[in-house]
């Protein structure tokens, strides 16, 4: 873009600019009166806890140091993450699609014994089209463990293939992992991602659902998270899903039930409108604060009525004979948000229900996750380290993916004249 071009493009976002008549400061507040309203009966999230907007908003926001330097921590050290690196999906000219992901346990603390940090997990991916190969069999003992899997060619929903693909790589080999360092878990433990498979949820067998009842690799991944949760919470320690990015939109969702059933309504008689596309644009705008050194966050909320066929909502049905501490509602996802002071960035924290209703108590329970945060102004430490022992660096990706000889790498013109970029989740 030449200069001439881009003084243009400046003057047209300054003209757009010039058109948005409310300061940051009346979006702020705007956002916060529209936060109030999600005390409403109707629509699919409640508070966990109800709420008065006048004297105890649903939000807060405290010195980050405070919060990191929390002296009531009940699990204290260590704390436990877990994270996958992957190559991401790699087409072949032969209709092969590959996808690597290696995961690793993250420890953190002053004193945490780091041995189980040398182990890792490797799962590579298949969809062989209607190819049919005789995949290896999987090598789960040693330091290092290896599995090959296989999306089926005759799924009811190819189109996002490649999507699926990654998802099941992903979920399989964090879970494989997490499943073999079970023992070694006694503290906190804090997945990078949703705290369930939502990706594959919606491809577990259930009736009434359009899914695939010939492919059990989601049930299976599924019930190993149950199984991680189930033994987290019969060791008094918390699981949490840390999400950095996310398109969910279950807050303005229900918020926009709650106005329509209640009729909330602006001054001209017209219901009251909610302007966001994603709850991280919602919640970073109730949330924006200038200090610095101050983190702020959200109260817990309930999803309490999941989207059927979704791939942003839980559905536990299909595995409740698994559940050990109760029913599928005992387990659906609690969440809160957090808005890093330096980038504004927003995470979404969640925990199963049942770590809030029992044990510590929710407060303690998002304590330990804000305290986690607010140490780094990040991920919780345990998370980055995981992060940083995993990762698969590009030239990794290409040694991997010019490794199969009998298989030619399908050529990409974005990629080869853009270089290729390594992006994880």
């Amino acid at each position: 873009m030449n200069e001439r071009a881009l003084s243009a493009v400046t003057d047209l976002v300054g003209g757009i600019d010039g058109a948005l008549t409310d300061s940051l400061d009346d979006q702020t507040a705007d956002a916060r009166e529209l936060f109030g309203y999600l005390r409403y009966d109707g629509g699919a999230v409640e508070p966990y806890e109800s709420f008065d907007p006048a004297s105890s908003p649903p939000y807060a926001v405290t010195p980050a140091a405070d919060l990191g330097n929390w002296e009531a921590d009940p699990w204290g050290d260590p704390t436990y993450g877990i994270d996958a690196s992957t190559t991401r999906p790699m087409e072949y000219d032969n209709g092969l699609i590959v996808d690597v992901a290696h995961v690793v346990l993250g420890v953190s603390g002053v004193e945490a014994d780091h041995d189980a940090e040398r182990r890792s997990t490797v799962v590579t991916g298949l969809y062989t089209g209607s190819r049919e190969i005789d995949t290896p069999v999987a090598d789960l003992d040693g330091e290092v463990a290896g599995e090959v899997i296989e999306v089926p060619s005759d799924l009811r929903a190819t189109r996002n293939i490649t999507s699926t693909l990654a998802s099941a790589v992903q979920r399989r080999s964090e879970l494989r992992h997490a499943e073999r360092c079970l023992d070694e878990i006694d503290g906190p433990l804090f997945l990078d991602g949703s705290v369930y498979p939502l990706s594959l949820l919606r491809r577990v067998p259930d009736d009434g659902l359009d899914s695939d009842p010939d492919w059990t690799l989601p049930t299976e991944v599924l019930r190993t998270y149950v199984e991680v949760i189930d033994h987290c919470f019969d060791r008094g320690v918390p699981v949490y899903g840390v999400v950095k990015t996310s398109e969910i939109d279950t807050l303005i969702r229900g918020l926009r039930q709650k106005i329509e059933r209640n009729e909330i309504r602006r001054d001209d008689g017209r219901l009251r409108r909610v302007p966001y596309r994603t709850d991280a644009q919602f919640v970073a705008a109730a949330l924006r604060d200038d200090r610095l050194t101050h983190l702020a966050y959200t109260d817990w909320f309930v999803e309490t009525e999941p989207v059927p066929g979704s791939d942003r909502s839980e559905r536990l049905e299909p595995v409740a004979s698994d559940l050990e501490h109760g029913d599928p509602a005992d387990y659906r996802r609690a969440f809160c948000h957090v808005r890093l002071p330096e980038t504004g960035n927003v995470f979404r924290i969640e925990t199963p229900s049942l770590f809030l209703e029992r044990g510590a108590g929710a407060e303690a329970v998002q304590l330990k996750a804000l305290s986690e945060i607010a140490q780094r102004s990040d991920v919780p430490g345990a998370v980055a380290r995981a992060d940083r022992r995993a990762r698969i660096t590009p030239g990794n990706r290409d040694r991997i993916r010019h490794s199969l000889e009998n298989a030619e790498p399908t050529h990409d013109y974005n990629a080869a004249r853009f270089g290729e970029h390594h992006t994880e989740r």
